[in-house]
């Protein structure tokens, strides 16, 4: 394993381990990244120079206790799991030459990972959609049950689908507007019954009997990738990593991420093919139905309120958009 684990901070940084990375270092300068989301985790581009190169990497530093999102998903650090050897040996190709070492404290970490920003998207095309959903399938394909089932549940609503709450969102002025607004628009759309039996689902793992569960990115979007090519796209920001159902990273990337013309059936449909033909069967219609239906509801519960208030509903496109997800989740509400 060439990522290596240090003792602290300044051993991540000490001139002998960054000699390491570009002999004959003779200089070093720091610049604070600001970044926008909800993780207060600071970013530093650290620039290495020699007598004829230099160099650049980004160190990436994480308090625990100060960060709002760490603390509403009870975060203790899942980032850092990708280096622990069950996990690292089947990620290795879609984290290949990014990190470099890591250290954990008792309530803070950090990570120094080379600066390969030139590789960065910030949105896909509609055959690159292809691509990334094919590069998603093979990741999932690498895990088997067994190997994930002590990593974190995602499907714990209160910690992860559902960390956007009332009480949460209070917590920072910017959301509650938003959040407020998204929900008057989602209830009347559902109709106070549904509407009910939406908002009362605490534990969607208690609602279904069994599904198979594999290692999940958590927030799988351009912004955490690298495209290299098309056939080797590379995985960053693993904060929300964890155990659960494949159709979470498949319905949040989905949502999140996806020009609101393209086909969602075609895109689904085609992740369901390549993970099918990485795995080496075919999934049971029951157990792809209940898939389904467990990401249909995690991924609403994490993004449909906000995807409300920030849609322009007099747009045909956009307004389809919002068609596809909400009836989905009726069926998928009828049904239960």
């Amino acid at each position: 394993m060439s990522v290596l684990k240090k003792e602290s901070i300044k051993d991540l940084l000490s001139k002998d381990y960054l000699m390491q990375i570009l002999p004959g270092l003779r200089d070093i300068k720091l610049e604070n990244i600001k970044t926008n989301g909800l993780s207060g985790a600071k970013i530093y581009k650290i620039t290495l120079f020699s007598r004829q190169d230099k160099k650049s990497l980004y160190l990436k530093i994480n308090n625990l206790k100060e960060d709002w999102l760490a603390k509403v998903n009870k975060d203790e650090g899942r980032e850092l799991d990708i280096f622990k050897d069950d996990i690292y040996s089947k990620l290795e190709e879609f984290i290949n030459d990014i990190y470099l070492g890591y250290y954990i404290g008792d309530n803070s970490y950090a990570i120094l990972m080379n600066d390969m920003s030139v590789y960065k998207k910030t949105n896909n095309s509609e055959k690159e959609c292809l691509y990334y959903l094919n590069n998603l399938a093979k990741f999932h394909s690498k895990f088997k049950e067994h190997d994930v089932t002590n990593y974190k549940e995602l499907l714990n609503v209160d910690e992860y689908c559902n960390f956007l709450t009332k009480t949460k969102v209070s917590e920072v002025e910017e959301f509650k507007e938003n959040y407020q607004k998204g929900e008057i628009i989602l209830k009347d759309i559902l109709g106070e019954n549904l509407f009910n039996k939406y908002d009362e689902i605490k534990e969607i793992d208690s609602i279904f009997s069994y599904y198979p569960k594999t290692f999940l990115h958590g927030d799988y979007r351009p912004d955490n990738t690298l495209y290299i090519n098309q056939n080797d796209i590379r995985i960053i920001d693993w904060a929300n990593s964890g155990c659960g159902p494949c159709t979470l990273d498949v319905f949040w990337y989905l949502m999140t991420s996806v020009n609101v013309k393209f086909d969602k059936t075609i895109l689904l449909n085609y992740y369901k093919m390549n993970l099918e033909n990485y795995i080496g069967y075919k999934l049971t219609r029951r157990t792809w139905d209940t898939l389904l239906k467990v990401g249909i509801l995690a991924s609403c519960k994490m993004y449909l309120v906000s995807l409300l208030a920030n849609s322009n509903l007099e747009d045909k496109y956009e307004y389809l958009n919002i068609y596809y997800w909400i009836e989905n989740l009726k069926s998928v509400l009828i049904d239960l």
